[in-house]
């Protein structure tokens, strides 16, 4: 893709995302040339199957370009060549004063060595990068809510991003929530580029998640909203309905899934025909969910179950 075209396609982007409000082509290209301050980001994965990155790179434009073009991106395991000692050095060395955190992953409190990153706890990095960072985003459902990392009967004892800097290490950082299992690249996106523009964090729900995405649930924009007023619910996988009799999480799940026109969510679980697992909720995963469903036994010992 050619320059031009390249920043035509982030403008679009921006545009699809809100993004317009705060930035217009032609500040994109004074960014990229360095007229306006680039932030550095250190991304690091804690806990998980580093699916959030993964998603990442399947977006429509190159995010290695728009991290190379728009940030100076110093670590990520995934993207980066150095290996090893080399590559632990560039974190340790870092004395930049425009530092993004990013944090892929659930962290181990209880068991610290079920995480290590060279002979050093993942724990002791995040706090070493928090101290000198100026925000901070959880990326992905693990890193925001523990996700599947924060089950019942985990020996780990996994905490937020949030948690941890805040309330383990008291760390006066603000931390944005990216939840979503993985995490939507266009929701990372608009944090990144507004921080550019502004030197914060976007405005935020009362558990940290931008309002932008998550202020209204699931439920609230399906494609079977419909159905759902005229009480036409489906009765099993494929059939024409609502999908709320067979456990859809939409009413109790906020993001943007089914609003979303971005190829990624162009198969979600809703438009696939399969009720929303609410993998961006707080109380992802139910326990319940790993249980066959016409266990009795099992769905009456789990019918009260939450997990914060």
């Amino acid at each position: 893709m050619k320059r031009r075209e390249f920043l035509k396609a982030v403008h679009k982007m921006l545009i699809a995302v809100g993004g317009i409000q705060f930035f217009t082509f032609e500040e994109l290209e004074a960014l990229e040339f360095g007229d306006i301050k680039k932030p550095d980001i250190i991304w690091l994965h804690a806990m998980s199957c580093d699916g959030c990155s993964t998603s990442f790179l399947n977006a429509e434009i190159s995010i290695l370009d728009i991290l190379t073009t728009f940030t100076n991106i110093i670590f990520h395991p995934t993207l980066m060549a150095a290996t090893g000692e080399e590559a632990l050095e560039i974190i340790e060395k870092y004395n930049g004063n425009n530092l993004m955190l990013v944090t892929e992953g659930a962290i181990p409190l209880d068991l610290p060595h079920a995480c290590l990153m060279g002979e050093k706890f993942i724990s002791d990095w995040i706090e070493f990068v928090g101290k000198k960072a100026k925000i901070a985003v959880s990326a992905g459902t693990c890193a925001t809510f523990n996700g599947i990392c924060g089950m019942k009967d985990m020996y780990t004892e996994a905490s937020s991003l949030r948690y941890f800097l805040q309330e383990e290490k008291k760390l006066d950082i603000p931390v944005v929530n990216l939840p979503g299992c993985p995490m939507k690249p266009h929701h990372f996106l608009y944090t990144l580029f507004f921080y550019i523009k502004h030197n914060t964090i976007p405005p935020l729900d009362n558990t940290n998640r931008p309002l932008r995405f998550f202020g209204n649930t699931i439920h609230d924009r399906c494609i079977y909203y419909h159905d759902y007023q005229e009480n036409i619910f489906a009765k099993k996988i494929g059939d024409r309905g609502c999908l709320f009799k067979l456990g859809c999480q939409g009413p109790v799940t906020k993001s943007d899934c089914v609003k979303s026109l971005y190829s990624y969510d162009k198969y979600n679980c809703i438009k696939s025909g399969h009720p929303c697992v609410g993998c961006a909720s707080e109380n992802f995963p139910r326990t319940i969910m790993f249980k066959r469903s016409d266990d009795k036994r099992a769905i009456k010992k789990y019918k009260n179950f939450k997990r914060i």
